[in-house]
């Protein structure tokens, strides 16, 4: 399976892999396929986006993918409704696309 099908089931069908839709779910996702893979995408993403945050803390970079879509300061606690969900998975695939292009 190429990461062009994979986000597209990620951020289409996420509920039909892992229940309920999430952000933590896709982000498990998106980290076990990476690691699946061998090939260091998911090493890559996280400097990829770390560097995207200059001068942040954050060691978790799924809570950078949230700074992008709500703002710095945004953790998983923040998302309160399924709609926070699902822009936050969109928003994850969006970025993990956007790397993918950018090192292809």
């Amino acid at each position: 399976m190429s990461w062009e099908e994979f986000l597209w089931h990620v951020d289409h069908r996420l509920g039909m892999y892992v229940g309920k839709l999430r952000y933590d779910r896709a982000w498990s996702m998106l980290t076990g396929f990476a690691l699946a893979r061998g090939q260091g995408e998911l090493t890559a993403f996280q400097e990829w986006i770390s560097a995207r945050h200059p001068g942040s803390s954050s060691l978790i970079f799924s809570s950078l993918v949230l700074a992008e879509t709500f703002g710095n300061g945004a953790t998983e606690e923040c998302l309160a409704s399924d709609a926070d969900h699902s822009l936050a998975v969109s928003k994850l695939c969006q970025l993990f696309r956007e790397f993918l292009k950018q090192h292809a």
